[in-house]
């Protein structure tokens, strides 16, 4: 049977929502890697870099110069990122072509993001499935007719610092809420049906799932907490959803996928220079897109308390966007329900892939920063983040 009448058969069945104990992640070992570049792509890699990522396989490669692919014309000076997709996203064919869509899209508006690149055969994207032996499969846990197949794309590689690597500033959290506003902006020009139509375990759309897998987390206060932020959501949020302005969002801005550079006059000061990773891209509330990003903030900042980094991004947000009273009225929520999903997947996640230390980056801190801020009344953050805003603006 082809890849293709696979991948059909499977699509059949694509429920969509990761369930528990399902092994999605590629099964690839990096020795493998230069002869799927040459096979694929007609190039010769010299280079090779595993990358962070939850339920993907992402590597840096560097390549010779010699190129035997007619539709990739010069090399990237920076390399390229091999993407290999898990085998869930894979079945989405649609998917995939709306976020090489969405890049192309918005490299053409003028934003550094990553820039899809055309394989030997002209298109963006080829599916594969990668086989292992018997011994590898049974040191990973895994049964043979769950190895899946595998979306396989390129994508240029984004020179820079990780906004993680950098210190913190009130300046640098305001460019952060006012990029990922503009590019929500940017993206009301990008209309896809297809992105409509997806649902998926890290939307917070999805919130009421992790109920399904609160029994990775082994603390018992950790638990309850998350039960009364998804009790939170079940009562405050999900009745105001229907009425909340929804467009295409990038889903995952946190402080491994946003790009930041420092201008050669002033070395020690860092501005957002890019973002990386459309894989969670979807169609959803745009209030969502301002927690997520205020999450990830308040858990990886050090050089002042977390809320104020929420703060400062949500003075950035407000030049290009505006709060309803609705959406302020949940915010809190919202963001306590993102740390919820973020602490709660990262536990399950290390449970399915045991020394993958990326998966537990938010539980660092996660868990003392959500308990204090889910404990602080949300008339208290809301007045907090609304004198930073005011501050802000009266600094500028």
């Amino acid at each position: 049977m082809s890849a293709e009448m696979v991948m059909v058969k499977m699509s059949a069945s694509y429920k969509g929502m990761l369930q528990p104990g399902q092994i999605i992640r590629p099964l690839v070992k990096q020795s493998d890697i230069p002869q799927l570049v040459n096979r694929i792509f007609g190039l010769t890699t010299v280079s090779v870099k595993e990358l962070n990522s939850y339920d993907d396989k992402n590597f840096h490669i560097k390549v010779e110069s010699t190129i035997n692919n007619p539709h990739i014309k010069e090399i990237f000076p920076n390399g390229y990122v091999l993407k290999i997709l898990n085998s869930m996203d894979s079945m989405n064919e649609k998917l995939v072509d709306a976020q090489n869509e969405a890049m192309l899209f918005l490299h053409s508006r003028g934003f550094n993001v990553p820039e899809p690149q055309k394989n030997i055969h002209g298109t963006f994207k080829t599916l594969e499935r990668f086989s292992m032996s018997s011994d590898e499969l049974v040191k990973n846990n895994v049964n043979e007719q769950l190895c899946g197949l595998h979306i396989v794309r390129l994508l240029t590689f984004i020179e820079g610092k990780i906004l993680h690597q950098v210190p913190y500033t009130a300046e640098l959290s305001f460019e952060c809420g006012a990029y990922i506003a503009k590019l929500d902006n940017e993206l009301k020009d990008f209309p896809n049906e297809d992105l409509k139509l997806r649902k998926f375990l890290w939307m917070l759309d999805s919130i009421p799932e992790l109920s399904k897998y609160v029994y990775a987390v082994k603390d018992e206060k950790c638990i309850q907490l998350v039960q009364e932020i998804l009790e939170a959501w079940k009562l405050n949020v999900m009745p105001e959803i229907p009425g909340l302005e929804k467009g295409v969002l990038h889903g995952d801005f946190n402080e491994q996928n946003i790009i930041v550079n420092a201008k050669p006059c002033e070395p020690i000061t860092f501005h957002i220079d890019g973002l990386l990773d459309f894989g969670d891209m979807q169609y959803s509330c745009y209030l969502f897109e301002i927690a997520i990003g205020i999450m990830y903030q308040m858990v990886d900042v050090k050089c002042m308390p977390p809320s104020d980094a929420g703060g400062y991004m949500l003075a950035g947000y407000l030049t290009q966007r505006s709060l309803s009273e609705t959406e302020w009225n949940i915010l809190k929520e919202c963001v306590a329900a993102r740390f919820a999903q973020s602490l709660v997947m990262g536990a399950y996640s290390y449970d399915q892939d045991p020394g993958n230390e990326y998966l537990l980056i938010t539980a660092a801190k996660g868990w003392d920063i959500l308990f204090h801020f889910w404990n602080t009344p949300k008339e208290d953050i809301i007045s907090h983040w609304k004198k930073i805003i005011k501050s802000y603006k009266n600094k500028n």
